[in-house]
């Protein structure tokens, strides 16, 4: 019998020897413990509507819709912290203006879990009444809803208009993108607060709605926005007052992201 050359054979060896090698290291790879993961803190960001110079919608005896939503945040705030294991940022805790790409950038700074924007609303229709949760969505439920957010987006911008070329046009796309992604973990979010917010309440149930909150747009995690009653209607304005009526507010809030958190408790 021929020999065969020997270059063919070495080559053959060496080849043996380097799969060996890489199958011993994965060995020895799944073999060692995992390192433990970072401790990371887990944070909710809540976003109290308006502020400053921004006073948000009025009521007819006088309530500044900032002033409200600021009083239920600061609860709503002690709720969580109190009886959950996460860290609360305010995008404001006094009566500061606050843009509304400053407010999103305060949840992706922090790494938010979820981004919970309180509001109350207002109409031209003094009896319109009611509690509504919106989640981000570029088109509007309806036409009432369009406006709403048309006025939420301008209204605190009336002296700072910004020019088209002055956009961050990547920046807003890849902001679309991350939000895009948690949209059905941010319908259910604003479905589970809204639940809450009509056994507690009494007030008229307006439902889930979607519509191109700015505010909404800019943060990378599941974000609503809650409008809890209307101070234009002087019943609501009333309640919204009340110490207790505010209490129950945060508490249905609550109620509603604790829910949440149960389907979804680490992102």
């Amino acid at each position: 019998m021929a020999d065969f050359p020997d270059q063919p054979r070495e080559k053959t060896g060496a080849f043996v020897r380097v799969i060996f090698l890489l199958v011993a290291a994965l060995a020895l790879a799944a073999a060692a413990p995992l390192p433990a993961p970072a401790a990371s803190l887990r944070n909710i960001v809540i976003d109290p509507g308006h502020g400053g110079l921004d006073t948000g919608a009025k009521g007819k005896f006088g309530s500044l819709e900032k002033d409200i939503t600021l009083s239920i945040s600061l609860k709503l705030r002690n709720l969580i912290e109190k009886s959950m294991s996460y860290r609360v940022v305010m995008t404001r805790e006094k009566d500061l203006d606050v843009s509304l790409e400053n407010r999103a950038a305060v949840a992706n700074n922090n790494d938010a879990q979820l981004f919970v924007s309180i509001h109350l609303n207002g109409s031209v229709r003094k009896m319109a009444h009611g509690a509504e949760t919106f989640f981000m969505s570029l088109n509007a439920s309806d036409e009432e809803t369009r406006k709403l957010a048309y006025f939420e987006n301008t209204s605190g911008e009336l002296d700072k208009q910004i020019a088209e070329g002055d956009q961050d046009e990547v920046k807003m796309i890849l902001w679309d993108m991350a939000q895009s992604a948690y949209v059905r973990q941010s319908s259910q979010l604003a479905e589970m607060i809204q639940n809450e917010m009509n056994q507690t309440l009494r007030l008229e149930n307006r439902g889930i709605k979607q519509a191109g909150f700015k505010v909404l747009k800019g943060a990378a995690c599941p974000a609503v926005l809650v409008e809890v009653a209307f101070i234009s209607n002087p019943d609501e304005e009333r309640k919204l007052n009340d110490e207790s009526f505010q209490d129950e507010v945060a508490e249905s809030i609550f109620r509603g992201i604790s829910h949440y958190l149960k389907l979804y408790p680490q992102r």
